[in-house]
């Protein structure tokens, strides 16, 4: 091939995980071909992501913009959960590397500005449309991709290193045939979204992730995003989905318009998108590297988005991967030594969370314990100021995921829920501790769904 033809790294995909590769190996003067099938600014396919200060921090050190990234955009301060309409608790974003709050993204205006930070680099060279069709190999070893944009013939190129960022049903891993491993396919869940504008505010506090668990095996998720637009999904149990509503958009108005909480602040909206989603959600790891080929973000790693940190995950992977890359590259390590290097620091970030996901997703979708139970259990640890703020502290990424509970956590929450008093005030009913101050309120005064 000829030079121009021939990079250090090919990068499949442009969105978080590739571009942010791309602009970290651009930094190090590497030259780098980043090819997307896709034309920016569009919309993700299957995404409505919030991010924290801990994916903001990697942000910064590529060079993104939170000004562009997240133009007009209200910084989300607390998070408000409400369960069978028992109790509402509001947890406010704990302050963490330099933040205290999050954003809810609108994935187009986001993917667009890496896309275009990864771009401005001089030795990246960025394509888009691109799509590519085949890897080339040279006996055992991957060297190249094959490819084409829109109504142009196929065009070829090599590197010493093909990287598939291209998500979760990965063109690269196919290819190449990438193993798989810690799949879990015992709490399949399915999720649709849309985003609405003129939907009703939660209060008059400002912008907040509402939760809302209005019954068992499935829960809603509603993000103040980009431009006045309320992103609301619903995820639950995939064969209730079946059994009660069905797919698609009838399935998702269907669940939206039948429940007070989430009715209210949607009745006089305007349903701005179409319905997204995933039936099936995948729990998996594939192979993360073999000779010539690496893997980063959902080519790699796929977990329930219940937890809200596949931004974070693909950020992190990214500058893990730009690591090992820039030691191989410099000779400081073999590429195999490298690229097991990667994959055990993606694994010892990752791995934990991608378990306490699974055990978020038994509690919260899953749970097999009777109602009356559950709703106990939630008035009683729900409402647990210190449970609450360790959790907060886990969804930032500032606290690990073996410290998040323990059996003797559990105990002194329920110790506290029992020196816990209520009362019933006008539209409110009102968790107290026993020096009267407010521990959990849910208001009364929503109204019923109507058509």
């Amino acid at each position: 091939m000829p030079t121009a033809n021939h990079f250090d790294t090919i990068i499949v995909g442009g969105r978080p995980a590739g571009a942010t590769l791309a602009a970290r190996l651009g930094q190090q003067g590497f030259r780098v071909l980043l090819v997307e099938r896709a034309t920016f600014p569009c919309p993700h396919p299957a995404s409505s992501p919030v991010i924290y200060s801990s994916a903001m921090r990697l942000l910064d050190e590529v060079g993104g913009d939170e000004n562009v990234y997240a133009y007009n955009t209200p910084r989300i301060h607390r998070w408000v959960n409400e369960f069978y309409d028992q109790y509402c608790t509001t947890i406010p974003v704990p302050a963490a590397f330099g933040r205290d709050y999050g954003y809810a993204l609108d994935r187009a205006r986001f993917d667009d500005a890496l896309w275009n930070n990864a771009a401005r680099w001089p030795t990246v060279t960025a394509r888009q449309p691109f799509t590519v069709t085949d890897v080339l190999w040279d006996a055992n070893r991957v060297v190249g991709i094959q490819g084409h944009s829109p109504g142009q013939p196929a065009e070829t190129f090599t590197a010493d290193c093909v990287v598939g960022a291209d998500g979760r049903f990965s063109t690269v891993a196919r290819k190449v045939k990438a193993g798989i491993h810690n799949i879990r396919t015992d709490f399949p869940t399915t999720v649709y979204y849309a985003g609405w504008r003129l939907a009703q505010p939660y209060d008059d506090r400002g912008a907040a992730v509402h939760f809302c668990q209005p019954g068992k095996g499935y829960f809603f998720f509603l993000f103040d995003s980009a431009d006045g637009v309320l992103n609301v999904s619903v995820e639950g149990r995939s064969d209730l989905f079946t059994s009660w509503a069905g797919h698609g958009e009838a399935a998702y108005m269907k669940l939206v318009r039948q429940h007070p909480l989430i009715w209210r602040r949607l009745a006089h909206a305007e349903r701005v998108t179409r319905v997204h989603g995933m039936r099936n959600i995948g729990n998996v790891y594939r192979v993360a590297s073999g000779p010539g080929w690496v893997l980063v973000g959902d080519a790699l790693h796929q977990k329930d988005p219940i937890d809200g940190q596949g931004i974070y995950d693909a950020l992190f992977e990214a500058k893990a991967l730009a690591q090992a890359i820039t030691a191989w590259k410099h000779g400081e390590q073999s590429y195999e030594q490298a690229m097991a290097g990667y994959e055990m620091a993606a694994r010892a970030e990752m791995y934990p969370m991608y378990m306490e996901t699974l055990r978020q997703v038994k509690r919260t979708v899953f749970s097999r314990s009777p109602l009356w139970l559950d709703k106990l259990l939630f008035r009683s640890i729900g409402a647990d100021a210190e449970l609450n703020h360790r959790y907060a502290l886990l969804t930032v990424r500032a606290l690990a995921p073996a410290e998040f509970l323990s059996p003797m956590l559990v105990f002194r929450a329920f110790v506290r829920a029992l020196r816990m008093r209520h009362f019933r005030g006008p539209g409110v009913l009102r968790a107290k501790n026993r020096r009267g101050r407010d521990i959990a309120e849910f208001p009364r005064h929503m109204p019923p769904a109507t058509d």
